[in-house]
C-alpha cells in the first residue's frame, strides 16, 4: 500500500500581453491592438472515494499545468493553460516542504481556500524598442528598468521552490468533491491595447504575466475510518475483520500476517454502513520506529472509535507454572503496553472512544475469563471476550462498538 508521496507541483505561468498595432492597407495608423495573455494553469487536489490509497502517483514526481499563452495581434487574447486535478483519497494530509516567492505571499497572507485576484498581485511591465526599419526589427522582448534602459526579460530567481526549515500542513482532504487550489496559475499579462491613453497614442509597453506557484509537497494518507482495530500481531484482527465485513485480509498463525492496513464495511441492520480498518500490529517501542507500527499509527488518527484487541498465547494458557491471576495480569499488561504507545506517539489518542476486548476464549476455561474480566473491573474497565474462530460473543462486541459510533 502506497500512502505517503513526494511530489514536486508547478502551476503554470501567466502569458505575456502583446505589443502591436494594427497594420492594413489604407489604414497606416490603426492604433494599438496586442491582446492580453492567458492566465496560467492551476493545480487542484480534489477528495474522492474512488481511492483508498496513493498507488495511482506510484512513479509519478512532478506534476505542471501549462503556462498561460501570450496575447496576439488583433486583440486576441491568449488561451489559458488548462488546470490539472489530482485526485485524492479522503484522509489525506497535504504537506509543504519547499515553495517558490508567490506561493509564500498567498500562504503567509490567506489561507489555502482562498486563490488571489488580479488586484492582489503586482503586474511587471515591459516596453519594446521603437524601430524605424521594417526589416531590422528587434527579437528581443525588454524590460523598462529604473535607469529608464531596456534590459532583456529574465524570470526572477524566486519562482524558484526554497526549502523549508520546518514543514508546514496546509490542508487536509476529508470530504467527498473537496477542491483545494494547491498551486495557483499566474495571471495573463494586458497587452498594449490596455495603456493607450490621449497621451500615449501608441504604447509600447504590455504586461509580463505572474509566475504561478511552485511546492515540493508530501501526501500522507491517514484512512478514514469508523472503527479502528488495535493490537498485537497475531491478536486476530484480520480474522475479526473478515467475520465481520466482507473484506478477506490474509490471515495465518506467525506474526505481521498484516503489512498494510485492511478496510472492511460492516453493515447493519438499519442499513447503515461502518468502515472498519485492520491496523498492522503493534510492538514495545512502535511510537519509536520499532516494527511496523510506527508506519500506521496514523491512520488510528481519523477512526471514530477503536477497538482494543487483547489474547493469550496458546503456550501460555497451557502453562501450569502460572495461575489464572497471573495469566489475568499478563492481559492487562498488554493492554497497558498498547495505550503506552499510544499516547507516545499522540496523545489525543487516548481521548477517542474505546472498547477492549478478549480474543481467542475458545481456548480459555471459564475460570480464566472470569479472572481476565475481574483484573479489568478493578481498573472500570469492561472487557468483552470473543472468538474469532467460532463467533461467540461477537454479536454483543458489535452491538457495543456500533453503540459509540
Amino acid at each position: 500500500m502506497i500512502d505517503l508521496v513526494t511530489l514536486m507541483i508547478e502551476a503554470g505561468n501567466g502569458g505575456r500581453g502583446r505589443v502591436s498595432f494594427r497594420r492594413e492597407k489604407y489604414v497606416p495608423k490603426g492604433g494599438p491592438d496586442g491582446g492580453h495573455g492567458g492566465n496560467g494553469g492551476s493545480v487542484i487536489l480534489m477528495g474522492t472515494r474512488h481511492y483508498n490509497t496513493l498507488q495511482h502517483f506510484a512513479g509519478i514526481k512532478k506534476v505542471a499545468a501549462m503556462a498561460g499563452e501570450s496575447g496576439r495581434a488583433r486583440k486576441q487574447t491568449g488561451a489559458d493553460g488548462q488546470d490539472i486535478i489530482l485526485e485524492v483519497p479522503l484522509g489525506t494530509v497535504v504537506w509543504l516542504t519547499a515553495e517558490n516567492e508567490i506561493s509564500a505571499k498567498r500562504r503567509l497572507k490567506y489561507s489555502i481556500e482562498h486563490t488571489l485576484t488580479r488586484s492582489e498581485v503586482v503586474q511587471q511591465t515591459y516596453s519594446v524598442q521603437k524601430w524605424t526599419d521594417p526589416s531590422n526589427k528587434p527579437t528581443d522582448v525588454m524590460i523598462q528598468s529604473e535607469s529608464n534602459q531596456p534590459e532583456l526579460i529574465s524570470w526572477p530567481d524566486s519562482i524558484i521552490p526554497e526549502p523549508l526549515s520546518n514543514k508546514v500542513k496546509l490542508t487536509e482532504i476529508l470530504k467527498e468533491g473537496q477542491r483545494v487550489v494547491i498551486c495557483q496559475g499566474g495571471f495573463g499579462g494586458k497587452g498594449n491595447i490596455a495603456f493607450k491613453s490621449s497621451i500615449n497614442t501608441t504604447p509600447m509597453q504590455a504586461e509580463i504575466g505572474t509566475p504561478g506557484e511552485q511546492k515540493a509537497i508530501t501526501l500522507e494518507l491517514k484512512l478514514l475510518a469508523d472503527i479502528g482495530l488495535v493490537g498485537y500481531p497475531n491478536a486476530g484482527k484480520s480474522t475479526l475483520l473478515s467475520k465481520i465485513t466482507r473484506a478477506n485480509p490474509k490471515t495465518a498463525d506467525y506474526p505481521f500476517t498484516t503489512i498494510e492496513p485492511n478496510l472492511g464495511v460492516l453493515t447493519l441492520p438499519a442499513g447503515k454502513d461502518l468502515v472498519v480498518a485492520d491496523i498492522p500490529g503493534l510492538i514495545e517501542g512502535a511510537s519509536q520506529g520499532k516494527g511496523l507500527g510506527h508506519d500506521f499509527l496514523r491512520h488510528i488518527e481519523n477512526c471514530q472509535i477503536l477497538i482494543f484487541i487483547l489474547f493469550l498465547e496458546e503456550s501460555v494458557v497451557s502453562d501450569a507454572n502460572l495461575t489464572d491471576q497471573q495469566k489475568a495480569e499478563l492481559v492487562c499488561q498488554q493492554y497497558q503496553q498498547l495505550q503506552k504507545e499510544l499516547k507516545e506517539y499522540q496523545v489525543e489518542m487516548l481521548k477517542k472512544p474505546f472498547l477492549v476486548s478478549l480474543n481467542k476464549i475458545d481456548l480459555y476455561s471459564v475460570e480464566l475469563v472470569k479472572a481476565i474480566k475481574k483484573q479489568f473491573a478493578k481498573n472500570k474497565i469492561d472487557i468483552y471476550p470473543f472468538s474469532g474462530f467460532t463467533g461467540e460473543g461477537l454479536s454483543k462486541l458489535i452491538k457495543k462498538a456500533t453503540y459509540l459510533v
